[in-house]
């Protein structure tokens, strides 16, 4: 449970005292092997990052061992206990020899970078859940990175550079290093279920039970100290979810840009065009100048035209990842429409009319017309009225789903909204959302990965968990910091709740705020 926080942003309030529930399965029993090399989480770790050899008799009397770097990617793969060449703290996948890693082909950064396609790396090993050390209100933290561990994509991205790229570690790329490194705290359980003293698919029945120990995810953390990107958020303070999420994801996909700009590799916008912009969650504002390339002119039904530009967004693989475009028409009376292709990372759903009962009403409403102003002077000097409608132009393979739960009001400034939104397992988005020229074009069928919650009673302070879906696509897991517990997947979707019975309906503990969404085949 999280202390109470003093925010720079908006979150909500800190919930009552509350005693922890106990994790209610066991943490994996050390194996023979594993008792050789077995010693405190700091002392592990370095070990493994050193490359170093440590025999039982002075895993019991050895001092703590001073935390290292490591040299390269290439060392993370290098055994610990070499008398058997087997790796050990990323689960034994790669046997090794005296020349090397076998079966891989180092490849440099840029290049693979450019090359990853998310679509071909959709499913990813099953591994063992480990829970994440709270070192006072980082639940937020905790949440959002165990949300990313279990999407397939993102974790195959840094599973793939830590093995596939022999390259010197350095500061240019310390968000990188540091997620790298946390993907390899998750040993995978193909390998464990040889440990279970079982065979076959019995062995990976008992291998699923299995849970690791807990640790504290601080790399992360050292990784973001200089960072402009995360100067607002201090130490020990509790932070919005959602916003901690953009910029972790903006930070990495200017990692990414800065490293295939070194490497020489050509730089192209998500819409294949050239664009000066690096920001992945960029607004049309800071997106960077429009250039030509950006502008044209398109023809719609009964050949009416509208200005159409494109904001510059550059191609990494958080853009391929997570990254989709929306249409954004402005409309002025007398004048030609405006159309503006906006990136978006999440895609923000307002839940608050009283007919949006479900994350479905909430996308079939995003295209309904805004009026920004019913005195716009256009062009000939005339008072017109000027609205804004938005569809969606592509759809990313994971579909982040921002629902937005705290409101600013003038008098009470922040508050949270209480409002229970029904969303599916399996969610089709709606053909109303789709830009017309489009639709029937999209994979829009998509299945849910995870759920971030929100618990407390006000904008003040609050609680992060999260509830995610194993990688073997049928058993869901709730994590609460160092608590892990199976959930039914009936727990985790949410039925619509009708707006008649909506005063009768308790008060839940915790509510959807952020929903990770899946592409399906």
């Amino acid at each position: 449970m999280d202390a109470p926080m003093q925010l720079p942003w908006y979150s909500a309030g800190p919930l009552p005292p509350r005693t922890k529930r106990r994790t209610k399965r066991r943490a994996v029993e050390p194996s023979v092997q594993d008792a050789e090399i077995q010693t405190t989480e700091q002392n592990d770790q370095a070990r493994i990052l050193a490359g170093s050899e440590i025999t039982a008799e002075q895993v019991v009397t050895k001092a703590p061992v001073i935390k290292t770097a490591p040299k390269s990617w290439s060392e993370l793969l290098k055994s610990a206990t070499a008398k058997n060449g087997e790796a050990s703290r990323n689960g034994g996948r790669h046997q090794l020899n005296a020349s090397g890693i076998q079966g891989y082909s180092f490849t440099n950064l840029p290049d693979l970078l450019d090359g990853y396609d998310p679509f071909t790396h959709a499913t990813s090993p099953l591994i063992e859940p480990r829970g994440l050390v709270n070192k006072g209100n980082m639940c937020f933290m905790n949440a959002v990175l165990q949300l990313l561990v279990y999407c397939p994509p993102f974790y195959n991205l840094f599973d793939r550079i830590g093995r596939e790229v022999r390259q010197k570690m350095d500061s240019k790329t310390p968000l990188m290093d540091a997620m790298i490194m946390f993907i390899r705290e998750f040993r995978l359980l193909k390998t464990l279920a040889a440990s279970t003293g079982k065979t076959g698919e019995r062995a990976m029945q008992a291998a699923l039970e299995l849970i690791g120990e807990t640790f504290g995810p601080d790399n992360i953390y050292s990784s973001m100290s200089g960072n402009p990107r995360f100067k607002v958020m201090q130490r020990g303070h509790q932070e919005d979810a959602e916003e901690f999420l953009g910029f972790l994801l903006d930070g990495l996909h200017e990692e990414f840009i800065q490293a295939m700009r070194e490497g020489g590799n050509t730089l192209r916008t998500v819409n294949n065009l050239q664009a000066p912009s690096e920001s992945l969650s960029a607004t049309n504002s800071d997106a960077g100048t429009s250039t030509a390339a950006d502008e044209w002119l398109e023809v719609g039904k009964k050949s009416k035209t509208s200005v159409t530009r494109t904001a510059a967004v550059m191609q990494s693989p958080m853009t391929r990842i997570f990254g989709g475009n929306v249409r954004s028409i402005l409309k002025i009376g007398g004048s030609r429409d405006s159309v503006t292709l906006e990136p978006y990372q999440p895609l923000q759903l307002d839940i608050q009319a009283p007919e949006i009962r479900s994350i479905v009403d909430a996308l079939r409403a995003l295209p309904e017309p805004e009026v920004l102003s019913d005195d716009w002077v256009n062009g000939k000097g005339l008072k017109v009225q000027a609205t804004k409608q938005v569809f969606i132009e592509t759809l990313p393979p994971v579909l982040i789903l921002h629902l937005k739960r705290f409101l600013y009001d003038n008098v009470g400034g922040t508050q949270k909204s209480w409002k229970q939104v029904g969303y599916p397992l399996e969610l089709e988005i709606p053909n109303e959302a789709i830009s017309p020229s489009r639709r029937g074009r999209l994979n829009t069928k998509y299945r849910l990965l995870g759920v971030v919650y929100h618990h407390g009673l006000s904008a003040s302070g609050g609680h992060y968990t999260v509830d995610v879906l194993r990688q073997d696509g049928k058993s869901w897991i709730h994590l609460d910091d160092t608590t892990i517990e199976p959930v039914d997947e009936r727990d985790v979707a949410v039925a619509e709740v009708d707006e008649e019975r909506r005063p009768f309906v308790p008060r839940p503990n915790k509510l959807a705020y952020i929903l990770m969404y899946g592409q399906s085949a």
